[in-house]
């Protein structure tokens, strides 16, 4: 086994300044694993990459499979590596990574006799892919791999290949010791652990969607002859880029540490209707917002008919002049409209 390993300074990688704030005490790793195929029976690991946040920054530890026999060795410093900390951050690791890294552990004890212990349940696993998932959509993707994230977020990488293309390039590796070879396959996994060092920018839109925010102000607004309600919100994170999302005429327009939503006010005559009855309801007149078709608490709904799907929120002092009603409603538009859920 041989163990490469380089220093990356906090301040290159604005985006790891999220992770403090997500996780401000917890001892933070990253993994990343390649094999020479995708069957955990007929193909074996070659390398596991590993961020492990310092006090000054992160370590790159790439611990490669050199020699084709090293398979146990990189796994138990790995899962030895695993009992330091307390979160582990990957990339699709909860369908791939993890599940082959185990697969390969039962398969060398049943091969070899080699007990490697298991501390996977020793630390709490974050999938970026399932936490960017949501929001393909907002962010304009074409798909969720890691390189498309990277682009979108104009990282430029020095690796140009896949972890299928270098598999041959890794073999040939082993009866040549070719050092432009070795240099490709340790390349592409130190260039996935950098990368996913940037896509801790995700958390700037997780926290948004969370409802993680201020609210600075809210205005009425005349657009295209439609008057609307406009939310002015500022946010712990900074966006990586500019993010734009609607849906219904509501939108979510979020850009470095602040984020402006939009809602369209309608104006007119609206029901509410007591103990969901056909025949008891008190009828107002005046300004309404849509409830995102959900129970909004502690705020009356109204509506047209009782059975109606579109549900609104008046523009009262009941609202307007609470705060907390203000911050939880933008923060469900956020949810919505950012994740694409709005029905």
């Amino acid at each position: 086994m041989q163990i490469i390993t380089e220093n990356i300074s906090r301040a290159t990688i604005p985006a790891l300044n999220n992770l403090d704030i997500v996780y401000p005490t917890e001892r933070v790793m990253m993994f990343d694993i390649e094999t020479t195929g995708l069957s955990p029976d007929r193909s074996f690991i070659y390398m596991i990459g590993i961020n492990i946040r310092k006090s000054d920054g992160w370590e790159v530890k790439l611990l490669f499979n050199d020699d084709g026999q090293s398979e146990p060795e990189i796994i138990k410093t790995f899962q030895d590596e695993l009992l330091s900390h307390d979160i582990l951050i990957e990339f699709n690791g909860d369908q791939f990574d993890i599940n082959f890294v185990k697969r390969r552990m039962a398969h060398i004890k049943r091969v070899t006799g080699i007990t490697i212990e298991d501390n996977f349940s020793t630390v709490r696993s974050v999938d970026l892919m399932k936490l960017i998932r949501p929001y393909k959509f907002a962010l304009g993707l074409p798909n969720i791999k890691q390189k498309t994230i990277e682009r979108f977020l104009g990282i430029n990488r020095e690796d140009q290949f896949n972890g299928g293309q270098l598999i041959d390039v890794y073999l040939d590796y082993l009866s040549s010791k070719d050092e432009t070879a070795k240099h490709l396959v340790v390349q592409h996994n130190r260039d996935d652990m950098v990368g996913m060092m940037y896509l801790s920018d995700i958390f700037a839109v997780t926290s948004l969607s969370d409802g993680n925010f201020e609210v600075s102000g809210i205005n009425t607004e005349l657009k295209a002859e439609r008057l609307y309600l406009n939310i002015s919100l500022k946010l712990p994170f900074a966006m990586p880029r500019r993010i734009f999302a609607s849906g219904n005429g509501i939108s979510v327009n979020a850009e470095a540490l602040s984020a402006l939503v939009s809602i369209p006010i309608v104006e007119g005559t609206f029901r509410y209707y007591f103990e969901n009855s056909k025949t008891s309801f008190e009828e107002h007149t005046g300004y309404f917002i849509t409830s995102m078709n959900e129970e909004v608490p502690a705020l009356p709904v109204y509506k047209t008919e009782l059975k109606s799907k579109t549900n609104y929120i008046e523009l009262s002092d009941n609202f307007l002049g609470n705060a907390e009603h203000i911050k939880e409603y933008a923060g469900r538009i956020c949810r919505l409209i950012l994740q694409n859920k709005f029905k």
